[in-house]
């Protein structure tokens, strides 16, 4: 089993990221949170890993930090979540954001990710809100902080704006980069293609 691997990270793919180590390129699927720590840092990163094994099929999902594996981990517990739902929610919303939509359980924040409709946004709550509050590592997390907490926005370009910022992006930096991006593109999909134009 692979824990992590470290390396440089030598290309960036809609959905993944490719790790050069020792010659190999490892493909990772990940994150739009993960991307966007790594688009910087790119020598000698580490992602922490998890071999996905289905019957046509190996691949390696990872992140940049523990505390979002776990958060990946108990995604997949849920009945009805699989690999692609939970790097998915990942990918729209920060991990920190998304404890704090289960620990609150806002199922009307949970919805706004595509795919996951009012029935599944329940099932998630019930099944993860008491998860969550008893993994140790998620107890040194301030819910307190401003990064963590989200500010529930009417419009699409708000919402986009705050889910950046918690990624520790400038306001301005963040403003300047929604200006060039579609407004009518869905949350996730804005995310990426914010990620596209930040990692240049």
């Amino acid at each position: 089993m692979i824990d992590y691997i470290k390396g440089k990270v030598s290309h960036f793919g809609e959905d993944y990221i490719v790790v050069e180590n020792n010659g190999i390129g490892y493909k990772i699927y990940t994150s739009n949170y993960t991307m966007m720590n790594l688009h910087e840092k790119k020598e000698n990163v580490i992602i922490y890993t998890q071999m996905i094994v289905r019957e046509d099929d190996i691949s390696l999902c990872g992140f940049f930090d523990r505390k979002e594996l776990k958060v990946f981990d108990l995604l997949k517990t849920v009945k009805g979540i699989g690999t692609k739902v939970a790097l998915g929610i990942l990918s729209t919303l920060p991990y920190t954001e998304l404890i704090n939509i289960l620990v609150i359980g806002d199922e009307s924040r949970l919805t706004k990710v595509p795919g996951i409709g009012k029935k599944t946004a329940q099932r998630i709550i019930l099944e993860l809100k008491d998860k969550v509050g008893k993994v140790n590592e998620f107890k040194d997390i301030d819910f307190t902080n401003k990064n963590v907490l989200y500010v529930q926005e009417n419009k699409d370009n708000n919402e986009l704006l705050e889910a950046l910022m918690s990624l520790g992006y400038s306001r301005g930096e963040v403003q300047s980069i929604i200006r060039k991006i579609d407004n009518n593109l869905s949350l996730e999909d804005g995310i990426k293609e914010a990620l596209k134009l930040l990692v240049k």
